[in-house]
């Protein structure tokens, strides 16, 4: 009886998937969440599989799914037939292979496309691996065509590889403006688009062309060329056409302007009450002057109340009444984007589980609502960690299709519009994304090549020789270097203080002979592991010069890629308390040698708003941006920044950068 129980009869077993499916439709049409429709899924490995594979999707259904692009960030499989975590949100398990169910899922619902994370990349032959089989699953599906491969590689604070060449971000880029032009948006993105594309990466959402009106914005910040619409739309029409000349996929993002805001969207929804002739020479500028001049095949949606666009409400999954976001607004996204703008290329949302959306609408409600108001591409829209979440996304694919096929019969949507958009894609997919004839054996040799080569790096310490700005100088600089015979550094960590010793070794190094340079002594202060005592006070006394270092920036998600299921681990109190005991230290170690008559030294890098707290303590202030600390082929650690400063500190060279934005007094 007990064997005879456990083998249901096929009609019986088609008849349990049906009803699991009809009943799953019924609760995502009344609204519900993922978890929902998880619950409504076969909890066993049999059963999902079962599922996955009696569930046919029609053509309107593969084109719903054409028009979404999953993160594969995490993927937790069963394990002997069980669950490996608890619930989707434990899953911390790493996408570095791809798992066969993901290839599946890939090969079965004709998904559009893929965004990879800092998880999912990390040696360069595993990332063309990656991609390669990603590609391999796409080409089995029923369109049999190559998928849009996307990734955050701005340069700067928002760079999901770090194995690539780095740059110091937009902001970089926007104070080597006054002296260098577009020269460095044009260099520095077209080293990235290179490297993405040997990755097998076909889709860069970069560049940010938001213009940063707003010293609070926690998410945009050095994330912008500036606060100067011309020259943000001139350094983002550049951008543009050196990705796309690449043969990547350039994104302009966060339309219509993120620029003005206080909220972090990963958060919360921010809004922005510019008046229409604001919007048109502030915010809309850079846009306009983009698709004019550059012809991007992408524009991302920013997720922002803009009242005087559309002032429409929506009623929130709480019951409450809120303006309609931009990336939900018929009237940002078609009639100003698509209808006065004349944009022709892709729409891509946002990331829709981030809080601005996630935390108002349901899974499926965001992905109809968006795609009414003009959206192409529905970004990150469905977490598929599990094997059971393979499953889900399957209903989730025919709720979405039910729902849209229904608001079309009332008439809010067009089914011409969606042809038109599925045409887009493909159009753009045709251009971009090609499968290379080379073999993966050849495709990572030529990676290898290409990744953070010689030109590549030399690129990089160009930027930073150029955007390296002088805040402050009480009349310290240039340096008498021949009456220095001691230096104290205060760093934050050992690989500071290495990088920071390297660079002045070497700046030294062009003005003094090598006895010379062998009389100078180096102490230092290194807060993590350094105690302030008597000793330290007597070194900073014995000190010619006291320099110091710091990064300053504001948290947001966007470091980690905006993931709502990571926010508990972001931010936390163990990470403030150590960005806050090396402020305090930092400031004690300044106000030791502000005492003792000690010249201070001080370069900053991230966000210039944040400098003052530090910059009222030092005698000279040298800011970098967004710099980086990485390992030469020697396992030297270096840092752009801290060379370009040095050589301006102690070859009496000139800081060439000015500061793109106004700072407070």
């Amino acid at each position: 009886m007990a064997k005879r129980a456990n083998k249901l009869p096929q009609k019986t077993a088609t008849y349990f998937v049906v009803s699991t499916f009809i009943i799953a439709l019924m609760a995502l049409s009344a609204g519900q969440s993922q978890a929902t429709i998880k619950n409504m899924t076969p909890n066993n490995k049999s059963s999902s599989t079962l599922l996955s594979k009696t569930l046919v999707f029609s053509k309107f259904e593969r084109q719903i799914a054409e028009k979404m692009s999953l993160d594969i960030r995490y993927f937790c499989p069963d394990i002997n037939g069980k669950p490996s975590v608890p619930t989707a949100k434990h899953c911390r398990q790493a996408v570095t292979e791809l798992p066969q169910a993901l290839a599946q899922l890939i090969s079965t619902t004709n998904v559009g496309g893929i965004v990879l994370f800092s998880e999912n990349v990390q040696e360069i032959a595993q990332v063309v691996k990656l991609t390669y089989d990603i590609q391999q699953a796409a080409v089995k599906s029923d369109q049999g065509q190559p998928l849009i491969i996307s990734m955050d590689q701005e340069g700067g604070r928002v760079a999901r590889f770090a194995k690539m060449t780095g740059f110091a971000g937009n902001m970089a880029i926007g104070a080597s403006y006054p002296q260098h032009g577009v020269h460095f948006a044009t260099q520095v993105n077209s080293v990235i688009a290179k490297e993405l594309k040997a990755l097998g990466i076909n889709n860069n959402y970069a560049p940010v062309v938001d213009v940063n009106t707003n010293v609070d914005n926690p998410v945009i910040n050095t994330r912008s060329f500036g606060e100067s619409p011309q020259q943000v739309a001139e350094l983002g029409a550049s951008a543009v056409n050196a990705i796309q000349a690449q043969g990547v996929m350039a994104t302009l993002k966060h339309f219509p302007g993120h620029g003005d805001t206080h909220v972090d969207s990963h958060l919360g929804l921010p809004r922005v009450d510019h008046d229409r002739a604001s919007i048109d020479k502030i915010d809309l500028a850079p846009f306009v002057w983009a698709i004019k001049h550059a012809k991007p095949a992408m524009i991302m949606t920013a997720h922002i109340q803009y009242p005087a666009l559309d002032d429409s409400f929506f009623v929130s999954r709480s019951g409450e009444k809120l303006i309609r976001p931009a990336t939900m607004s018929r009237k940002i996204l078609t009639h100003l984007l698509r209808g006065e703008m004349a944009f022709e290329g892709i729409i891509a949302t946002d990331a829709l589980d981030m809080a601005g959306i996630s935390h108002f609408f349901s899974e499926v409600e965001a992905v109809v609502e968006t795609f009414i108001a003009g959206a192409d591409l529905a970004v990150m829209p469905f977490k598929v960690r599990t094997p059971e979440d393979v499953a889900a996304f399957n209903i989730f694919i025919k709720a979405v299709a039910k729902e849209l096929n229904q608001r079309i019969e009332q008439g809010d949507y067009q089914l011409a519009e969606f042809e038109q958009s599925i045409a887009r894609l493909n159009d753009y997919k045709k251009q971009y994304i090609t499968i290379s004839n080379d073999s993966l054996a050849q495709q990572v040799l030529t990676a290898k090549a290409i990744i953070a080569n010689e030109q590549h790096i030399n690129t990089e310490q160009a930027l930073a020789d150029a955007a390296v700005t002088l805040l402050k100088n009480n009349q310290l600089l240039p340096l008498n270097v021949s009456a220095i015979k001691r230096l104290h550094f205060v760093v934050a960590n050992q690989q500071e203080l290495v990088a920071l010793t390297y660079a002045a070794t070497n700046a030294l190094a062009t003005k003094l002979c090598s006895i010379e340079l062998a009389t100078i002594k180096i102490s230092h202060f290194v807060a993590d592991t350094t105690k302030a005592t008597v000793e330290t006070e007597l070194l900073i006394n014995n000190a010619d010069i006291v320099i110091a270092t710091v990064d300053i920036k504001t948290a947001s998600l966007v470091d980690l890629g905006g993931m709502d299921d990571l926010t508990p681990s972001y931010g936390s109190a163990a990470q403030q308390q150590q960005k806050l005991s090396y402020g305090s230290l930092l400031k004690q170690q300044l106000t030791v040698a502000n005492k003792l008559n000690t010249p201070v030294i001080l370069i900053a890098k991230g966000s210039p708003f944040l400098i003052n707290e530090y910059s009222n303590l030092a005698d000279v202030v040298l800011l970098n941006f967004d710099d980086r600390i990485y390992q030469d082929n020697h396992q030297q650690a270096i840092s752009p920044g801290f060379n370009a400063s040095l050589q301006v500190i102690f070859n009496e060279g000139k800081a060439q950068g000015k500061l793109p934005v106004t700072l407070k007094n």
